[in-house]
């Protein structure tokens, strides 16, 4: 976190003992002690960056505590608006959270078969949004590949495929249905396959710790004309979805390392030398996000700059909370059916084995 930031918090929920923002089974709250046990003792040690955009400018600290309620500063970008969690666990302290806790802290995969047909489900949209820029027979590689059931998709479209993921259990899964998946970092794995003609993350670029330098990485193991796709949660629009329905504690977790503004992307994107072909914001299971489809940048090419992002992003997350705390907010409207329908399940007692789903298993 930058010496200069300024603390602006947008309401006393944001404060650091304002505790978990959703309720947790047992099973999480342990998980979610263990791992604010290690924030706090140094077990994982906490490196301050400043924002990726490159960009000159104070941070603001808006949030004081993640949704699991561990204590965790997010701050924005006075300059871009991207907001990030600032300072976080350095490599070894991602390692070991995304194998030892992240999967069973966040319930994500517990029944790997309904996981993997999840997977499928966004397969179909990427396969829809590259089939006619990426040429059949190509190399794909997806970075945070879970089971694979995306790059099952699409290897039956008739792309050679490839993946990595941090969990081993998941790994094993898409092996057995006879994908070619490794586990462990990307780089490395990337390395030591044929070069790509698009590697792809599905709402996993959020939760790298240091984007700048994968982005440099990636586009050195792009194969000629080679793109990047990124998808990822789009935080300008938290108000407009019945996830989150303007409630940025949902947004803001420890696995989400940055919610990106789409200049502060834009930014990123060309400091590693990528030009942003294509950003496009769509909607994922009731909850916003936005596709970026990025190549190499030609060498005399800048990107725009807007020079009030910050001060927009800021204005619209205040005004945001404000409508929120009064239920006014588009999201909330449209995901007024389903709380109705929840609620009388709790009270007929179909809800009591576990908590509800919070979020799209979109992460």
């Amino acid at each position: 976190m930058s010496a200069r930031a300024t603390y602006a918090l947008l309401s006393q929920r944001f404060a650091r003992e304002a505790g978990s923002a959703i309720r947790l089974s047992n099973e999480q709250r342990a998980l979610t002690a263990t791992v604010a046990g290690k924030l706090n003792d140094g077990a994982y040690r906490m490196v301050a960056d400043p924002c990726p955009c490159g960009k000159p400018g104070a941070d603001l600290v808006l949030c004081e505590v993640d949704r699991y309620g561990l204590p965790l500063n997010t701050v924005l970008c006075s300059s871009c608006g991207t907001l990030r969690i600032d300072p976080y666990p350095d490599d070894a302290g991602v390692a070991d959270f995304y194998t030892r806790y992240y999967q069973q802290m966040y319930g994500r995969a517990g029944d790997k078969a309904a996981y993997f047909t999840k997977q499928q489900a966004y397969g179909e949209r990427i396969l829809e949004s590259i089939k006619d820029k990426v040429p059949a027979g190509s190399f794909v590689f997806e970075i945070g590949c879970g089971a694979g059931g995306a790059l099952e998709v699409l290897q039956k479209a008739g792309y050679r495929v490839g993946g990595c993921d941090y969990s081993r259990e998941l790994i094993e899964y898409g092996c057995d249905r006879g994908l070619s998946l490794s586990w462990g970092p990307p780089i490395e794995t990337l390395k030591s396959l044929p070069a790509a003609s698009l590697i792809y993350m599905h709402h996993v670029f959020e939760h790298v710790r240091d984007p700048l330098s994968q982005l440099l990485e990636l586009r050195e193991l792009l194969a000629p004309g080679g793109k990047v796709l990124i998808i990822v949660p789009d935080v300008s629009r938290i108000s407009e979805f019945p996830f989150p329905a303007g409630d940025l504690r949902l947004f803001v977790h420890i696995a989400h390392r940055f919610n990106f503004s789409l200049e502060g992307f834009r930014l990123l994107a060309a400091r590693a030398g990528l030009a942003v072909d294509s950003l496009q914001q769509r909607d994922a299971h009731a909850s916003p996000e936005f596709w970026a489809v990025t190549s190499r940048l030609s060498a005399d090419a800048k990107p725009e700059v807007d020079l009030h992002a910050g001060q927009s992003m800021l204005a619209y997350l205040r005004r945001t909370e404000r409508m929120r705390k009064f239920r006014l907010t588009r999201g909330q409207f449209i995901g007024l059916p389903a709380r109705i329908r929840g609620k009388l399940s709790r009270l007929l007692g179909r809800s009591r084995s576990s908590p509800p789903s919070i979020q799209p298993d979109v992460s």
